[in-house]
């Protein structure tokens, strides 16, 4: 529904809502984001045609015992959820939103679901860099080619979510060197919730991590002081999804984050683009304890955020959630009735 006029988008969009048998301001959030995805668009449009991307990947960081699982989770889950058997992508099944699995980094002699695979896992993040500068462009590459072969096929709204056994150590590690805050600030339970020793230990973890590469993560280039942080100490998923949001600003594409790590991620892509923050829309607060921040680095208080759960099940559950409540009120906002309309009756 392509206005021709020269308006502005933000103008087309008020005389477009003005006559609609709406209280002004009466849906709130989803006016807000009925709005952004539109002006992210350019068009006023009532279809949302989505694409959910789960990035698998294994993280050496899984050696030194802090998630409890080995690394043979990572692949019987991902193979779970090319069998829909999960709890993303039964709810991706449910409500007919299509989805794919990509392998980055899986731990398996074989790829699992579309085969990116950049090496099984990364390396122990405690003595060495995560991933070469190859290994990072080889995932971001991933991501957002994704991206790219779906924008081609008329998905005009994407999702990600991620799996893969240490990722939240990992996003906690990338967050405190992203923004320098204390570990303790960014360092949630993961799988393991209720376990105060544990929490501990990956605290400490974090920190020896931080103090090991702080030399190697430090640019005048913010961009390559990105690239830099995630190759250190990152993961593929992290890298992986980077690019998948950078390449939905590129083709116009707005986006749903889930949780911790996606959060993470589009607070690094924002570092390297802030038209990103134009693109980016939250769906649920995830209860890992450095969510919170990692929103904010992309201007997202807590009061936009729509889902209040208590979630942490990764793998874009929230995500979905959020994507079919917007696909509900898309259609919503484009095809309710006029106030003229209500007056013939």
């Amino acid at each position: 529904m392509k206005d021709k006029s020269v308006l502005p988008i933000e103008e087309q969009l008020n005389r477009f809502l003005q006559p609609k048998c709406l209280i002004p301001g009466g849906l709130g959030l989803w006016e807000v984001y009925f709005r952004k995805i539109c002006t992210a668009w350019g068009e006023i449009d009532g279809e949302i045609r989505p694409q959910h991307i789960i990035f698998s990947a294994d993280n050496g960081c899984n050696m030194e015992g802090y998630v409890g699982y080995n690394y043979e989770v990572t692949q019987k889950q991902s193979r779970n959820m090319l069998l829909g058997r999960s709890s993303a992508t039964q709810f991706c099944n449910f409500n007919n939103i299509p989805y794919e699995v990509v392998d980055v980094g899986i731990a398996s002699d074989d790829g699992i679901g579309v085969d990116r695979k950049v090496a099984k896992g990364t390396r122990n993040i405690l003595n060495h860099p995560a991933m070469t500068e190859e290994e990072f462009n080889s995932a971001f590459q991933s991501g957002y080619e994704r991206v790219e072969h779906y924008v081609k096929q008329g998905i005009n709204l994407f999702s990600f979510g991620e799996m893969g056994l240490g990722n939240t150590t990992t996003s906690a590690c990338v967050l405190s060197a992203l923004t320098g805050a204390d570990p303790t600030e960014t360092v949630g339970p993961g799988s393991w919730p209720n376990k105060p020793d544990l929490m501990k230990r990956k605290i400490n973890f974090v920190r020896a991590v931080l103090d090991k590469h702080k030399a190697n993560i430090v640019s005048e280039s913010e961009p390559d002081r990105i690239r830099k942080i995630v190759a250190y100490v990152g993961g593929f998923d992290i890298a992986a999804i980077l690019g998948a949001m950078l390449a939905c600003v590129e083709f116009k594409k707005p986006f749903v984050i889930d949780g911790f790590i996606t959060a993470v991620s589009a607070a690094c892509a924002v570092h390297m683009n802030d038209r990103v923050k134009d693109y980016a829309l939250p769906s649920h607060n995830s209860r890992e304890k450095g969510t919170e921040l990692a929103l904010s680095e992309v201007d997202i208080t807590q009061d936009m955020v729509p889902i209040q759960a208590h979630m942490s099940m990764g793998e874009g559950t929230g995500a979905i959630l959020m994507v079919q409540m917007l696909k509900t009120t898309q259609h919503m906002f484009v095809n309710v009735g006029t106030f003229a309309d209500l007056m013939k009756l």
